[in-house]
């Protein structure tokens, strides 16, 4: 007897039924197949960026809690950076439990100096500290950047004005504030060698932003200006001395609110703002660290007035929705 799929055959006198697929039916449970994977992935992926986020927010957030206990021994907020280069990054390492890594640092120009080849503060500029990095972050872990070989970019930068609109007075561009980061003082809680305390910030701890995550990307230029931001030292800074001129690159450790968050999006607006501007890896906004040890993630549609109001500790400004 032939055996036909689409018929009964006999077996001990009793029918059964021959199964399998047709190449139709096939073709219809793989396209469902594709179907669910095409519905899933994006939840998966949303899901993996939403606990990225949350462990931004976390890394803040220590970060915050190490200010508050900065504050706490020493009466004042740190430098924003001094007059040897190094970045308040480098003064928060001993309350985010990295305490042995500073003190490794050279606070003084003499001896095998501050940033040459091989010295300590170079090579704490090459150790990977978590807290200083955005999980969403996608670049290499280290680049060789500004004579530093294998040097570790951060995600985070102290907020030094709501003002401000370049690195220097020289290179602000027209149409903007002449305000910039080489100034003393600035209206931030961070700046060269500035030494804020908790009482000085007359817009409210809650409303004034400590932190500001940034879009990091040593090889994205707008301008001539990278998006490069660095953990513990800034070599590019010597020469600065308080109440004059000298060095550059000041936003490699600090931003300003005045730029739009999220600037880096807009290829209209000029490459020193968006080096100085906050931004993120994460869709819609980015995490903003506040004073009172709050973080918040800010929508990139905020407004502008509001956004550049967080900025100041003393502006009294009428606080908005954000």
């Amino acid at each position: 007897m032939e055996f036909d799929l689409r018929r009964r055959v006999i077996f001990g006198g009793r029918a059964a039924a021959r199964f399998g697929f047709t190449l139709v039916e096939l073709l219809v449970v793989i396209a469902i197949i594709g179907i669910l994977i095409a519905l899933l992935l994006p939840a998966v992926q949303a899901a993996r960026e939403a606990a990225r986020r949350s462990q931004c927010t976390n890394n803040l957030k220590q970060l915050a809690l190490g200010m508050h206990n900065y504050h706490d021994t020493h009466d004042v907020l740190p430098f924003g950076f001094s007059e040897l280069e190094q970045s308040w990054h480098a003064m928060l390492l001993p309350y985010i439990e990295q305490k042995n890594l500073y003190d490794t640092l050279i606070f003084t120009e003499s001896g095998p100096g501050n940033w040459d080849s091989g010295s300590a503060n170079t090579e704490a500029c090459r150790t990977i500290i978590p807290a200083f990095r955005c999980p969403s972050l996608p670049i290499e872990e280290r680049f060789d950047y500004n004579r530093i070989t294998g040097r570790v970019p951060t995600s985070y930068t102290g907020v030094a004005s709501s003002q401000a609109s370049s690195d220097d007075l020289s290179t602000v561009p027209p149409g903007h504030p002449r305000v910039a980061l080489e100034q003393y003082p600035l209206d931030g809680v961070f700046f060269g060698n500035s030494h804020v305390r908790f009482i000085d910030i007359k817009d409210g701890t809650s409303n004034t932003a400590m932190f500001g995550e940034m879009h990091t990307d040593p090889e994205f230029v707008k301008d001539r200006q990278g998006m490069d931001y660095w953990q513990i030292g800034l070599p590019q800074t010597g020469g600065w001395r308080q109440g004059n001129r000298g060095g550059t690159e000041y936003s490699e450790a600090l931003c300003s609110t005045y730029p739009k968050l999220n600037a880096w999006r807009d290829p209209t607006t000029h490459g020193r703002l968006m080096e100085l501007a906050c931004g993120s890896y994460h869709p819609g906004g980015a995490n903003i660290g506040f004073c009172d040890g709050s973080v918040r993630f800010l929508s990139e549609t905020i407004d502008l007035s509001v956004y550049q109001g967080i900025g100041s500790r003393n502006g009294q400004e009428v606080p908005g929705s954000f």
